[in-house]
């Protein structure tokens, strides 16, 4: 049988079990072969005080011939933390060179969280991320970051009772290229909610909520999707899939009162991607 490529755009810090560091363990698990291409390189995840970094945008256009050369296709694309404007509109290009019709594309558009955007950023990045977002087949913005791309108060979605203002959102994302939008990360009470809007209708799920946030929750939850619908499953069922390894690593986490900057323990629980007879 032939293993499927990923392009994993994305950074890789070496503390913080996110970005490169989850999607490629978890991809590997669902028996997809993860092609990184680094974007940055950190020593850890930038919600530390404090963190070093090399940005490795230069070095993209190197890789690209490289793997040009080799004639290189690609199963699915999946994006990533970027390192600006610029890279963005980089990685856009990439897009375009290495798509085929065959390709999925799944842009997660890291931007912010807690209604704002991230202090590595400008707000020059948004109109950057929104054009990336054109390119994508499916887009995994938390809630911070669907608001900001959608125009949405995310005042108004969090006061919201109900999901109107979040459907709302999705729908003027939906309108702006990728056929299915999972936001992810919606407080309600006691409860984390995640939420797919695709062609085949609304699917939400909600789990338990515990601590205040953890780093590379987003990313984990984004790498298992990509895998998922690589190997043929609904939004919805990766979406659940996701969902199921991040309450034990979440609860795991918790347990050992660990620093949430360094992320979730998601690495004993990986077997829940393994069985193959979930996977087309």
């Amino acid at each position: 049988m032939r293993v499927p490529k990923v392009a994993a755009i994305n950074d890789l810090s070496g503390l913080g079990r996110c970005s490169l560091t989850a999607a490629i363990p978890i991809l590997s698990a669902m028996g997809v072969q993860a092609c990184p291409l680094p974007t940055a390189a950190l020593s850890n995840q930038t919600g530390f005080e404090s963190f070093a970094s090399v940005d490795l945008s230069e070095q993209i256009p190197r890789f690209s011939c490289e793997w040009r050369k080799r004639g290189v296709t690609f199963d699915g694309i999946y994006t990533g933390f970027l390192n600006g404007p610029a890279q963005a509109g980089q990685i856009a290009d990439w897009i375009n060179q290495f798509r085929t019709p065959q390709t999925h594309v799944l842009v997660d558009p890291v931007l912010g969280d807690r209604g704002h955007i991230y202090p590595v950023f400008d707000r020059t990045m948004i109109a950057a991320v929104r054009a990336l977002v054109t390119k994508a087949d499916i887009i995994t913005p938390n809630l911070t970051e669907a608001c900001i791309l959608a125009g949405t108060s995310y005042e108004e979605a969090m006061r919201s009772d109900r999901l109107d203002t979040i459907r709302l959102a999705a729908c003027a994302l939906q309108k702006q290229g990728p056929s299915t939008v999972v936001i992810t990360g919606i407080p309600r009470g006691e409860q984390i909610v995640n939420a797919v809007f695709s062609p085949q209708g609304e699917h939400l799920i909600a789990t338990q909520r515990l601590g205040d946030g953890f780093s590379g929750t987003g990313d984990i939850l984004a790498s298992v999707l990509c895998g998922g619908l690589i190997r043929g499953m609904e939004p919805k069922t990766a979406l659940d899939l996701a969902a199921a390894l991040l309450q034990k690593a979440i609860v795991h986490t918790f347990a050992e009162g660990a620093d949430p900057n360094d992320g979730v323990a998601f690495e004993p629980y990986l077997y829940l991607l393994t069985d193959r007879e979930a996977y087309r």
